[in-house]
């Protein structure tokens, strides 16, 4: 190749990479779509955590088949450091016996398979938080009832 054509070629490459540079991303939109979208799953995700929730919870009563609810909801606790907690399911159990023999309705916080709150004599207090953190607290959003 003669000289000349070879500085053509040099200058025809530098200035095909020399291009304008993709701009950074902005990590505020990409956190804020990431956040909408763990939410989106967490809402669809709701009517399943529902139904594992009345499954688990009926077998905390000495008779799972006569087990009654009321006042369910699935609700999305309020951002943590930028992300969304897991759901929770909130409301109230009853059955023949009902829990701990009670003939009232037992209300309770469903988070997961092994991790459930109930309220008894001796918890008022830290049921009450609990509650205000999962069920209807400041943040706290409902994605299904």
């Amino acid at each position: 190749m003669s000289r000349p054509r070879m500085i053509v070629i040099s200058l025809t490459l530098a200035a095909g990479c020399g291009g304008k540079a993709t701009p950074p991303a902005d990590s505020t939109a990409i956190a804020r779509r990431v956040a909408d979208s763990v939410l989106a799953a967490h809402t669809q995700g709701a009517s399943a955590l529902l139904d594992t929730a009345r499954q688990t919870m009926a077998q905390i009563l000495k008779r799972p088949e006569t087990a009654k609810f009321d006042s369910l909801v699935v609700t999305q606790p309020a951002m943590k450091d930028g992300a969304w907690p897991e759901p929770a399911v909130c409301g109230r159990i009853g059955g023949k016996p009902g829990v701990s023999g009670s003939a009232r309705m037992t209300p309770f916080i469903y988070l997961n398979r092994l991790t459930v709150f109930v309220l008894d004599q001796t918890n008022a207090e830290a049921f009450g938080q609990k509650r205000a953190e999962y069920c209807d607290g400041a943040g706290v959003k409902v994605l299904r009832q």
